[in-house]
This record gives C-alpha cells, sequence and structure tokens, in this order.
C-alpha cells in the first residue's frame, strides 16, 4: 500500500532582518512583498509562499526569471 507524500520545497529560508522583496533568486513577484524578521520564505509553483510569524502562510504571484534579463537591464 502506497501513501500519497506531499513534495517538500526544494528550498526555504528565514528572513533575518525586516526586508522589502520584489523577487526571490529568479523569481519576479507581482508585486512587492513585506518580510519580517524569523519568517520563512519559499516558492512553489508560480508563487512566492511566506510563513508569518503567527503561523499563517500568505501566497504572492510570480513568474520564473531564468535569463537574468532583468538583472542585465537595470
Amino acid at each position: 500500500m502506497s501513501t500519497a507524500r506531499r513534495k517538500s520545497p526544494s528550498s526555504r529560508e528565514r528572513a533575518d532582518r525586516l526586508t522589502l522583496i520584489d523577487r526571490w533568486r529568479h523569481f519576479v513577484l507581482d508585486q512587492p512583498v513585506v518580510v519580517h524578521p524569523g519568517e520563512t520564505i519559499w516558492r512553489e509553483d508560480d508563487h512566492l509562499l511566506v510563513e508569518r510569524l503567527d503561523g499563517r502562510v500568505d501566497a504572492y504571484r510570480g513568474v520564473m526569471n531564468r535569463c537574468g534579463c532583468r538583472d542585465r537591464a537595470q
């Protein structure tokens, strides 16, 4: 008998300071997100997830930008 397991996020990070982010690694958010110290962030599919200090998880839409084109334009 097999049981379905939820896929574990490939990588999570815990914020060490108050931060306003508009991208995370190669993931570009549709709108900036405020992350507080101690909150955990990770990406699943086309969302950046933020686990808040009170335990709730907020999801923010965005897209992957693997080519780095946005970085070169700045």
